[in-house]
């Protein structure tokens, strides 16, 4: 996430092992679990990031730092009745150009996680290369797959469906920092559902190159900022 690519450039699937690395046991891991709010479906046809929301978590479910900003980007912010973000909201946001460095910080060294993970995949590839910023190979795993081959007793694999059925209260689903958040303590209860004491990861989990920090002020979504015992402020 950018995922590792085939030699005929299209990514793979991203919690699909390649068998390239050993098993490495899950309490072993960091996991970087991030979510997007965006203008659109498609970064192919324009659409933009909005808002990111990660949330770094220890193999063990520990939260050992949040972090979070709307992102100006540069055009309409899209469906606002759905992500409930405003033109007002993001004037004056980082663009992402401005805090790619430092979210390539926070990706790299971890198991990058998401629900319906191809969809942050590819507008992560295309805002690094808008911007310029080279991503290490960063293996990743989605959660709406994992709860799909756990086959959960439930309608479908949405991610307030599985918080439902794990008992997880879901109040401001489309806020990044929330979603991310409760996928974050999805992710350990779907790891146990599915005996998954080790994974087998398509590439090494590596560091990214050094850039420059971000001296700006993050712009979180008021009501939703980061906890500052978690670091909102510091690299990894």
């Amino acid at each position: 996430m950018p995922g590792p690519r085939s030699a005929a450039g299209a990514p793979r699937p991203i919690d699909t092992p390649a068998g390239r690395v050993g098993a490495i046991a899950v309490r072993d891991l960091e996991f970087a679990v991030v979510d997007l709010e965006t203008t659109g479906f498609s970064p192919g046809r324009g659409d933009r990031i909005v808002e990111i929301g990660v949330v770094r978590i220890a193999g063990d479910g520990r939260v050992l730092r949040e972090w979070t900003t709307l992102v100006d980007p540069g055009r309409g912010v899209g469906a606002t009745q759905v992500h409930r973000i405003t033109e007002a909201d993001v004037a004056g946001a980082p663009r992402f150009v401005d805090i790619a460095g430092e979210l390539a910080g926070l990706l790299a060294g971890a198991v990058v996680v998401a629900h319906n993970a191809a969809f942050e995949q590819r507008f992560l590839e295309a805002e690094f290369a808008a911007a310029g910023v080279a991503m290490p190979m960063v293996p990743a795993l989605c959660t709406m797959r994992l709860a799909k081959a756990t086959a959960l007793p439930v309608a479908d694999s949405k991610l307030g469906t599985c918080c439902a059925y794990f008992g997880l209260e879901f109040p401001d689903a489309h806020a990044a920092l929330a979603d991310a958040r409760v996928t974050a303590r999805l992710l350990p209860l779907l790891l146990r559902e599915a005996g998954a004491a080790a994974l087998t990861l398509a590439v090494p989990p590596a560091r990214a190159p050094e850039y420059p920090a971000y001296t700006g002020v993050l712009r979180p979504r008021r009501g939703f900022e980061a906890d500052p015992a978690r670091g909102l402020g510091k690299t990894m």
